[in-house]
Parts: structure tokens; C-alpha cells; sequence
């Protein structure tokens, strides 16, 4: 087990969606990202999540993993058709405090990144009491450095700043759990907020609401020094307003596990950037079928997403210039097909279909190939 310092892994839960701003994740859309990078602490590390306690797993990291169970900002930017393949730079390292970011910004920023996420302060708030954490001075000093360093050595890079969670919840979640405190105690986890983790003495509620507090604060430093820059945004404090859930800890008691992860990814994602991602038809096919005195066109359609891979859920609507219109949804291959209505063999020798409009949840349609012709068998 690792002591400290210690990532303070409060994650996200995402069961109440509702908690998360409407104002934010809308606004302006970016191109997609050509590269990606983290810098942060053993949350985007994604430490204890492969049953190794305290190691590190970062192919669950919520933010560059590739593991498709967590469904990462990485592997959700590979679905928008962002050219993205291979450049997720995770450069976060575990036991980091805010005062360590600006060197991890400098290592990031050698990879000139399009697209940079941060999850930083869960260090800074566990200490053995809550008169060694970081004072809010201090932390919006280093992040404050943190961000121009980054300005400096990569100012084109847009950059996420994700809340740091609440905390408290772990307390709230495990106190009355043996394996929890004897792992807590043993380990020396977090003791300015797990210290005496069974005690009602006002002495421990003060030193739990201090640091709680101490939360509250950091992100309102965060989300301020995000304000000053153009190329950032805030979360909104998504993470912190989301609750935890017992499934969403590892075999620590402490850090995410993979559903942790996952909901982080979730949460975080919704709360952030718009891209600018698009999708066009690739592909139009036809087949034919014969009755004894009509026959009737079928076409396939293809979504494909800048990226050139399929797009599912899709919804395509077309017109026959004889006949009525149809609608279709691509399934996961990124495919659906309309067939006609019969048309007569001796009157109609040939019809088309024109693609009137592709819908998608998040995705943007651009017409290239609209039409297909296709002339009796």
C-alpha cells in the first residue's frame, strides 16, 4: 500500500447527471484534437484499478486510457474521428501536488498537445492534519504557475480543468467499514480527513468540515485562474457535485476502480469542450428485386465520421423520385438500407434516391455523396 503522499482519489459517480451545469460543454466547438495529453496525480493514473493496490493502471485512466470499458476522453475523441490514434499522452504522475504541475505542464507541452486535461489537488489536501494541506494562497500561486508555463511552452493547447471531487464522501461512504479504517489507519491515507474516521467528537467533525472546506476552496481557485485564460475551461465543479458510490472504489478503499473510472470519464466529458466532429455518407449501394409485375430498389447507406470509421445511430432521411420518403437508422457498421415501394416495370425504367439529411446525437452531417441512381432489372 502506498503511503503518503497519496493521490486523493475521489472520482465521480455518475448517477445524477442533473448535477452538472447546463451552461457548460455547449458554447464554442473546437476542431477536433490531432493530440491529447493529462498531467495530474494517481486519478488519471489510474492507480489500484487493475487489483494491483497502488499501482498504477493507466489504461483505465479516465482521461488517455484504452481500456473500453472506461471509455476515455481518448477513446471518445477515436469515435468523433479525431485523427488521434496513438498520440494520448498521459504525463500525469501519482502522489503529485499542485506545486509539482507546472514541470508536469513542461513534459506535456514537448508534445505540443491540441488537447490538454488536468486533475490535480487531491494531494494537497491529504495530509496528516489539516495544518500541513496546502493553503489557498499557495495553491492558486502554483496553479497560477502551472498555467503560465504552460502558456508559455505550448499556447495553443486548450486545456480542461476537471474539480476536484468531494472528498468528504469517502469518509461518509466507509467510515463504518473495519476493512476500510483498518486500511486507512495501517496505510496512513488522508489522515486530515480519515483520522479517527468512527468518531462524533466536535473536534473530528470540525477537522472533517475544515477540509472539506479546503475543497471547496481549491476548486474556486481553479475554476478563477481558468477564467484568466482563453484557451481553458472549468468543469463547472461536475466532480465535485456528483456522488460516490461503493462500486466506484477499489480494493483500497481509496482510489477509482475501473467504474470509478468510467464515470469520471463520463461526468468529465459531458461537462466539457463541444468538437466540431462531422460525418458524411461514404457510401451508396443498390439491389434490386422482381415481382410478376413490378419491382422495388433497395439502398444501403454508409455514415462514416471524419476518421473514415462507421457511425452508429444515425438517422437518414431520403426521398425516391417516384414513391414516398424513408427514414433509416445505421446500425454499428454504420449501415442502413430503404427499399422502395414496387413501381410498375412497364412505366418506370429507372428511379433515384436522393439523401435528404443524417442526424446525430453529436455529430455534425456534411452532404458529399447524396445521390444514387438505379435502373430496372
Amino acid at each position: 500500500m502506498t503511503r503518503r503522499p497519496i493521490v486523493l482519489a475521489l472520482f465521480v459517480a455518475l448517477l445524477l447527471t442533473g448535477l452538472v451545469p447546463a451552461t457548460v460543454g455547449a458554447e464554442t466547438r473546437l476542431p477536433l484534437p490531432d493530440t491529447m495529453a493529462a498531467v495530474g496525480d494517481s486519478i488519471t493514473q489510474a492507480a489500484s484499478s487493475a487489483g494491483s493496490l497502488g499501482s498504477d493502471a493507466p489504461q483505465n485512466s479516465w482521461a488517455t486510457g484504452t481500456s473500453t470499458t472506461v471509455n476515455s476522453h481518448y477513446l471518445r475523441l477515436l469515435a468523433l474521428g479525431a485523427p488521434i490514434s496513438g498520440q494520448n499522452h498521459n504525463r500525469s504522475v501519482s502522489g503529485a501536488k499542485v506545486g509539482g504541475l507546472a514541470a508536469q505542464m513542461q513534459d506535456a507541452a514537448t508534445f505540443q498537445p491540441d488537447y490538454l486535461t488536468v486533475l490535480i489537488g487531491g494531494n494537497d489536501l491529504c495530509a496528516d492534519t489539516v495544518a500541513e494541506m496546502t493553503s489557498v494562497t499557495d495553491f492558486r500561486a502554483q496553479f497560477d504557475a502551472a498555467m503560465a508555463a504552460l502558456d508559455t511552452a505550448s499556447p495553443s493547447t486548450n486545456v480542461y480543468v476537471v474539480s476536484i471531487p468531494d472528498a468528504y464522501q469517502l469518509w461518509s461512504l466507509f467510515k463504518n467499514n473495519f476493512w476500510a479504517r483498518f486500511i486507512w489507519s495501517s496505510a496512513d491515507i488522508c489522515q486530515s480527513l480519515l483520522a479517527n474516521p468512527g468518531s462524533t467528537q466536535q473536534v473530528d467533525v470540525d477537522r472533517r468540515a475544515a477540509f472539506r472546506q479546503r475543497n471547496i476552496d481549491y476548486n474556486v481557485q481553479l475554476q478563477q485562474e481558468c477564467a484568466e485564460h482563453a484557451r481553458c475551461r472549468f468543469d463547472g465543479n461536475a466532480a465535485f457535485n456528483t456522488p460516490l458510490t461503493t462500486g466506484d472504489v477499489s480494493g483500497d478503499y481509496f482510489h477509482p476502480s475501473v467504474q470509478g473510472q468510467a464515470k469520471l470519464a463520463s461526468v468529465s466529458w459531458a461537462a466539457g469542450y463541444a468538437w466540431d466532429a462531422t460525418m458524411t455518407v461514404g457510401q451508396l449501394t443498390s439491389s434490386t428485386s422482381v415481382a410478376r409485375n413490378s419491382w422495388s430498389a433497395t439502398v444501403t447507406v454508409l455514415v462514416v465520421n471524419e476518421g473514415g470509421s462507421p457511425v452508429s445511430g444515425a438517422g437518414v432521411s431520403t426521398t425516391w423520385t417516384v414513391g414516398a420518403s424513408d427514414t433509416c437508422t445505421t446500425a454499428t457498421d454504420g449501415r442502413c438500407s430503404v427499399t422502395s415501394d414496387g413501381f410498375n416495370k412497364k412505366k418506370v425504367s429507372s428511379v433515384t434516391l436522393t439523401v435528404a439529411g443524417v442526424t446525430h446525437a453529436v455529430l455534425t452531417y456534411e452532404p458529399s455523396l447524396t445521390t444514387i441512381a438505379v435502373a430496372r432489372p
